[in-house]
């Protein structure tokens, strides 16, 4: 009963607290080069992979087709944040990435989420997140200087013009670098059109198989498949280790024998991986971008401005530098035999167990 001595007392009722306005979630779109370079369609095919299977954890964005340009991405970048869009999905190109920091400088509320950005050129600050480890990582970290050193010359076969591949042959040609006389630089242009200079090049070294080895670096269009092509039972290719990161090339007809034992593919999976990962995996298999489940799963973090330190992942470990680098991250090495893709070596830096490297056999 109340201070009112009645049964029922509406003045005596405890007065409800306004409930505060909800903050809405940030806008997110994906900015991705579907045309011309074209390196961004297994992204996009995982991106909708999930806004169509698993619609409650993933909503989707929009996505836009950049060409690989640097005006068209500036362009839409002022388009979308005219709009109220905040958080930036693309940048995969390091060229493209280098050339709208500045934009990013200009506009501190917007976010951008680079899935597959390496170059260590751009290990400094910025409001960008990047999905992959930086290529200095992935040179010092797999183990390829215990083989290359062995070799008589390395042909470095790689996208010319693109900063990251450019950073590589820098690094490659460094005066500290134990290889650094071994090295045959070979720039394939975007359209491939000077692709016979690999055999070119190869012939006038007198390349040979059982002493030579190929770095390879090409993610631009069709590059790498030009490049697996120009191989034959007569033109026999070197030893090559791909180190774009890039999903698996596919060997067809001749090229499986051909290549046989000879290719060898650094990816970014990862030792330990969630079912929804995997399925997403088994599904689109070669199609699948590793990177598209963690950078959704960023995403959902950033867009309702949850702490990152509580970020769970889908595969591995996901945290960041001061630079917005990812800080921790494994590698696994692949060997074409057989016409299918066998393990072959992994590469973990974990936060408590540290770096360790296991060759499989």
């Amino acid at each position: 009963m109340c201070k009112c001595n009645k049964n029922e007392c509406c003045c005596c009722e405890p007065i409800p607290k306004p409930i505060p306005p909800s903050i809405p979630d940030l806008k997110t779109v994906a900015l991705l080069e579907l045309s011309g370079t074209s390196i961004d369609g297994n992204l996009k095919l995982t991106f909708e992979y999930y806004f169509n299977n698993n619609k409650e954890q993933f909503k989707s964005f929009p996505i836009v087709d950049t060409e690989g340009k640097i005006e068209r991405t500036i362009h839409y970048l002022n388009l979308y944040y005219g709009l109220g869009y905040r958080i930036f999905i693309g940048f995969n190109r390091s060229s493209i990435l280098l050339a709208v920091k500045p934009w990013f400088d200009l506009h501190p509320k917007a976010i951008g989420i680079s899935p597959s950005s390496t170059s260590p050129t751009l290990n400094i600050p910025k409001n960008i997140y990047r999905i992959s480890p930086s290529d200095d990582n992935i040179l010092s970290n797999i183990r390829l200087s215990d083989y290359f050193i062995s070799r008589r010359k390395i042909f470095y076969v790689y996208s010319k013009g693109e900063l990251s591949t450019e950073t590589v042959l820098a690094l490659l040609l460094n005066p500290l670098s134990p290889v650094k006389d071994k090295i045959v630089p070979i720039g394939i242009l975007p359209d491939s059109s000077n692709i016979n200079d690999v055999q070119t090049t190869y012939l006038a070294n007198n390349y040979n198989p059982l002493l030579d080895a190929t770095t390879l670096y090409l993610f631009v269009g069709s590059q790498r498949n030009n490049f697996i092509n120009l191989f034959t039972p007569v033109f026999i290719p070197l030893p090559t280790f791909d180190i774009s990161l890039s999903s698996f090339p596919t060997f067809t007809g001749a090229q499986q024998l051909i290549w046989n034992n000879l290719y060898f593919s650094y990816q970014n999976i990862n030792l330990s991986t969630s079912p929804l990962w995997r399925i997403g995996y088994e599904t689109l298999k070669n199609l699948y971008s590793v990177r598209g489940l963690n950078t959704l799963q960023l995403n959902n973090f950033l867009k309702t401005r949850k702490s990152l330190e509580e970020l769970s992942n889908y595969a591995f470990v996901q945290q960041f530098n001061e630079n917005k680098d990812t800080e921790y991250f494994s590698y696994s090495g692949f060997n074409y035999k057989d016409n299918d893709w066998k393990p072959a070596s992994v590469f973990v830096k974990d936060p408590i167990f540290g770096t360790f490297y296991e060759a499989l056999s």
